[in-house]
């Protein structure tokens, strides 16, 4: 049984119901892996440090919030875990979006109204932009503290309903990378950097392929009732965060890389 500690912000909720939904299923996996979810809203995993091998909140509410996803623990002991899973910390693939809208580079579709970059600036670019996220800030930390296997999730792409309906939510530029036939290579672009950036210090799982939807977007069926579920806006506003089917199926390709990741991992 892997004691597996993952810290991580909202996106953590996906990954509790999809989790639940396994063991009321009595999915074989919930025999593999002992979760205990470590979670603080929007960057609120920035308010720790490391000392002496535990990740400790310097605020209280981070406190609080550790202390309520975890079932009672204010602090993370890290030799009371086999390894750790990152969970959302600001990796998205809005940022590679953002490039893109004013950006184009080789395999893209030309636009002369956007400034041709060579790939490998592309790439060193976003592999140091995904390195100086929260994500990496707290890989950092935890191997201050311990050097243990470690792997990280990605925030969810959205869902594939606001390439059409916005509504008062940004406008990434989803619908415009799909018409140019350029969103699976971003996609691809996106999946290659984040790992560059986390090499040597933790290895990226994709979000589970049956949920992506044009290589940057999810499947909507797997953000149906996220809105109530997880963030509490209702009225199917929330198209960033994932229901727990989303969650369900990240599971067994997370047992999959903890099997992979060392035998510094419990069996």
């Amino acid at each position: 049984m892997i004691r597996l500690c993952i810290i991580g912000n909202s996106h953590m909720a996906a990954y509790k119901l999809g989790w639940d939904m396994l063991v009321a299923a009595g999915d074989p996996v919930t025999r593999q892996i002992r979760p205990v979810f470590f979670g603080a809203p929007r960057d609120g995993i920035r308010q720790v440090k490391q000392e002496g091998g535990r990740i400790v909140p310097i605020r209280k509410d981070i406190a609080e919030g550790f202390e309520r996803t975890s079932g009672g623990q204010r602090e993370i002991r890290l030799a009371d875990h086999d390894a750790v899973l990152l969970l959302g910390l600001g990796v998205s693939v809005k940022r590679i979006l953002r490039l893109y809208k004013t950006h184009v580079w080789h395999g893209l579709a030309p636009d002369p109204a956007r400034v041709m970059v060579p790939t490998r600036f592309v790439r060193d670019f976003l592999t140091e932009r995904y390195g100086s996220t929260l994500m990496g800030e707290t890989a950092d930390k935890v191997r201050q503290g311990r050097d243990m296997p470690m792997i990280a999730v990605a925030e969810p792409f959205w869902a594939s309903w606001a390439r059409d309906n916005s509504g008062d939510k940004p406008d990434y530029g989803w619908d415009a990378a799909i018409r140019a036939g350029d969103s699976g290579l971003l996609g691809q672009m996106f999946h290659e950097t984040v790992a560059a950036s986390l090499a040597g210090r933790a290895g990226l799982v994709p979000q589970a392929e049956e949920t992506v939807e044009h290589g940057i977007l999810t499947r909507a069926e797997f953000n149906k009732d996220a809105s109530r579920l997880i963030s509490g806006e209702g009225g199917g506003t929330d198209a960033a965060h994932m229901n727990g089917a989303c969650g369900a199926a990240m599971w067994p390709r997370l047992a999959a890389a903890l099997s992979g990741a060392g035998s510094a991992v419990a069996a």
